[in-house]
């Protein structure tokens, strides 16, 4: 038998705002990274790795993105995966 739970949560405003934040790195290093790739398919590359990704996206945008470096980049980097 499976069972399944069902949560809810109710952030107040501060968590509100981190968590938009969080959500929003999140999608642009998604779509960085799809249209990256996307990119090298149409000109007939292969994929790159998990970890180069993770290094150009993630490494080298901190670099330059000053609020990249605001967000727990453990949740950042799952979503390359």
């Amino acid at each position: 038998m499976k069972a399944r739970y069902k949560y809810r949560i109710y952030p107040n405003h501060i968590q509100t705002k981190k968590l938009s934040q969080l959500f929003g790195c999140c999608r642009y290093v998604w779509n960085q990274s799809l249209a990256h790739c996307n990119q090298l398919y149409s000109n007939g590359q292969k994929k790159p790795s998990n970890s180069e990704l993770q290094k150009q996206f993630i490494t080298q945008a901190k670099k330059e993105l000053l609020w990249l470096k605001e967000v727990a980049i453990h949740s950042v980097t799952a979503i390359i995966e």
